[in-house]
């Protein structure tokens, strides 16, 4: 119910906010599965998550999670907290158990925000995600965060990715060009 009544108030604010554009929610498929996402700003995980049809998981960074109020704010919301710098297992097994349980697990494969505006090169945390896990990947593409009040925010769900390698790297490359042909 607390979930709702947050998502609902953030999406009125965001559609205050924002010109918002939304496009292909029905590429989200039932069961576990990962939104690969790019970061350009504070509010890209907002964009997204108001947007989908079940509630969204994501990995956020642990700084997040110092107060004690915004802490329960957030995890309620569906994030929990990510090492950054480091291989954290905990958040990776974490990752893995929500979507084997059949969650939707979304995470900036940039690992960070952007400073230039332009897809950072991609983290192998995703390529260890789905390879473990053989979620389908549906990328995600945010253009216009980063703008100024009543500007473009779009953000366009891709067709799911079904990744048959195992090399990390090689996941996380095709990932980012997926995200990137979304353009």
């Amino acid at each position: 119910m607390v979930y709702w009544i947050i998502r609902n108030a953030v999406k009125l604010w965001l559609y205050l906010r924002f010109r918002v554009k939304v496009e292909g929610v029905r590429h989200i498929p039932q069961g576990g599965c990962i939104l690969a996402m790019n970061h350009r700003s504070n509010y890209d995980s907002l964009l997204v998550g108001v947007h989908t049809p079940r509630k969204m998981h994501i990995m956020a960074k642990e700084e997040l999670f110092r107060n004690k109020f915004g802490a329960r704010v957030i995890a309620e919301m569906g994030a929990f907290p990510v090492k950054r710098g480091s291989a954290d297992l905990r958040s990776l097994k974490h990752s893995l158990k929500l979507l084997e349980e059949g969650g939707l697990l979304s995470l900036f494969i940039e690992g960070t925000r952007s400073q230039s505006g332009e897809m950072g090169d991609p983290k192998k945390g995703i390529g260890f995600l789905v390879a473990k896990s053989r979620a389908p990947v549906v990328p995600v593409l945010i253009q216009g965060s980063s703008g100024g009040w009543f500007s473009r925010a779009t953000v366009t769900f891709g067709e799911p990715l079904v990744v048959q390698s195992k090399e990390y790297e090689e996941i996380a490359l095709q990932v980012a060009g997926a995200i990137k042909r979304l353009a």
